[in-house]
């Protein structure tokens, strides 16, 4: 049997990062090292996990569902290598989504000091399944992300910024007319259907759309530096949180912040309803000193 995670940590953050090249920097190894490591896991497997055409690539049936638990099996492994705490009734997991780690580190600051508080970064997709499954206690999300959803508390923490991302060689090009190079470009967006309730792309793109804003077709990506990364190498544009930190070597970047995307997008603590009573106080006294 292969214990090896290694080939399986670099599917998932192919599928991730949207890329090999993405992904091997994520490792600080070679491209070839990630395209030989998952051909080698394919064969393994005894089964085709990614479709790759001419530098891109697609999740074959096999691979979607390879993907969904090899994500549970490698932030598992990670919370049980950073965290063999010996007091669990001590240790409170918090994980963000991709930009709101300020916003947890915020809410963090606060808690009791006997708290231990361990941190890590959850994929939107599968975010709500491991919160309910108890993989982590409470993570910082997206209001949108749980509407209507009777099985997660939420409670508000601030409302958050979006900045516009262009590629600077197009804005070159259109004179700095940003409307009409929106107008022709393809819009990078987190294929955000978690909760199978609210359609939350749906529900950016209208606010995105307020003051004659469009875009001429909808890529779907899986996180915020996937859409920077390809804004960067091939242009068109995506909505990130005024949080969100610049890619490394992302050179072509023309960033904005329109008013019409400011303060539009709730940021909530939410955990499971199993832990109401648990969290409840414990979370809204953490807030309030935070926020007040």
């Amino acid at each position: 049997m292969n214990y090896n995670l290694m080939p399986v940590k670099y599917f998932v953050d192919v599928v991730q990062t949207h890329g090999f090249i993405s992904a091997a920097k994520r490792n600080y190894v070679s491209e070839t090292a990630v395209s030989s490591a998952i051909k080698k896991l394919e064969n393994e497997l005894g089964h085709k996990l990614l479709n790759r055409t001419a530098g891109e690539f697609s999740l074959t049936p096999t691979g979607e569902l390879f993907y969904e638990r090899a994500v549970e099996i490698i932030n598992s492994y990670s919370e049980i290598w950073h965290n063999p705490d010996k007091h669990p009734e001590k240790l409170l997991r918090i994980h963000f989504l991709q930009g709101l780690e300020a916003n947890a580190a915020r809410l963090a600051s606060c808690l009791p000091k006997k708290y231990v508080v361990s941190f890590d970064e959850e994929a939107f997709n599968t975010s709500i399944s491991r919160l309910l499954k108890n993989n982590y206690d409470l993570l910082i999300g997206f209001q949108l992300e749980f509407a209507g959803n009777s099985k997660v508390v939420t409670l508000p923490l601030e409302k958050v910024d979006f900045d516009l991302v262009f590629n600077s060689k197009a804005v070159q090009k259109y004179g700095q007319d940003l409307k009409k190079l929106a107008q022709n470009s393809t819009i990078y967006m987190q294929d955000w259907r978690s909760t199978g309730i609210l359609n939350i792309q749906t529900a950016m793109l209208e606010t995105y759309a307020q003051e004659g804003w469009s875009y001429k077709e909808i890529a779907a990506v899986n996180d915020f530096s996937a859409a920077y990364l390809n804004v960067n190498y091939k242009g068109g544009m995506t909505m990130v949180p005024s949080t969100f930190q610049s890619v490394d070597y992302c050179e072509n970047i023309y960033r904005i912040s329109p008013e019409h995307l400011k303060g539009k997008f709730e940021i909530v603590a939410a955990f499971s309803t199993s832990k109401q009573k648990e969290f409840s106080k414990l979370i809204t006294k953490a807030i309030t000193l935070s926020y007040r």
